[in-house]
């Protein structure tokens, strides 16, 4: 049984125990904020928390058999057992990325902005590459996901954010040794190129409120407006600010689907 329908039969189960939520969570020993937002339908709980409330209201999770059809409705179980490992090593990537990122944005600020390479150029091509490598696979924990959740606009929107970074990562890399165009020129095709790819993105994350709640939402949100921002060019400027919540969400968002995944193959009985 999935949201909102499992919390609307918790809902019912309490009172009809005569329990309140402070007394329910006083004998299930959970937050009661857990418990609320549960009952709202906001999070799917965990199978062991879901089983110690239901033991509490005297109901068997064996009776609420929707659950294995909802789960082969909400994930492609084939192929979950192997994405777990991937996701967890995405969102480690994404740590990578947003902290390698602030040391990139310095050096290219000054090697673009006041034309100076304030690193080595073996140091420039080592740290381009890391940082390429890592916001790579950080997408590609949403490709996984995107298979997971059957979204195939996610899947295309990662795919294309992929092509645009390994494109302008290797621009800037193979440009330390030729005369590149200008400056302004690929600037500009990189913010189109990657406003694009992110409004596709953004599109496709706020598809996954329904099973992971609230954040896919604001994430897809925040992704949507950055990318019109980039498309527009001149208030890319603008865009960038963005980024910095947007990664955390996204970090967060690839942790939750980790769990909901993982939770979700321990209570299937196919795995």
């Amino acid at each position: 049984m999935k949201q909102p329908e499992l919390g609307r039969k918790i809902l019912e189960l309490r009172k009809q125990k005569g329990l309140t939520q402070e007394e329910l969570v006083e004998q299930c020993n959970i937050n009661v904020r857990t418990i609320q937002r549960i009952e709202a339908g906001e999070v799917t709980p965990r199978s062991f928390t879901l089983k110690t409330i239901l033991n509490v209201l005297g109901e068997d999770l064996e009776n609420l058999r929707e659950s294995d059809s909802s789960i082969s409705e909400t994930f492609n179980l084939k192929d979950v057992g192997f994405s777990i490992f991937y996701i967890k090593l995405a969102w480690i990537c994404g740590i990578i990325y947003f902290l390698s990122g602030f040391v990139e944005f310095a050096v290219d600020y000054a090697r673009f902005q006041e034309d100076e390479l304030i690193i080595s150029k073996a140091a420039y091509i080592s740290m381009k590459f890391i940082v390429m490598l890592a916001y790579i696979y950080f997408l590609w924990g949403f490709v996984l996901s995107g298979k997971i959740f059957n979204n195939y606009l996610l899947k295309i929107g990662a795919f294309f954010l992929i092509g645009t970074a390994i494109l302008f990562y290797g621009y800037d890399m193979a440009s330390l040794y030729f005369v590149g165009f200008y400056t302004e020129y690929v600037m500009a095709t990189q913010s189109i190129f990657f406003g694009i790819g992110s409004f596709i993105f953004g599109l496709a994350l706020m598809k996954l409120k329904e099973p992971l709640g609230k954040i896919p939402e604001i994430a897809g949100g925040f992704e949507v407006v950055s990318g019109i921002l980039f498309i527009l060019v001149f208030m890319a400027w603008l865009g960038v600010f963005f980024l910095i919540p947007l990664v955390i969400l996204k970090i967060i968002l690839l942790y939750k689907i980790q769990e909901l995944v993982k939770d979700s193959t321990a209570e299937s009985p196919n795995n």
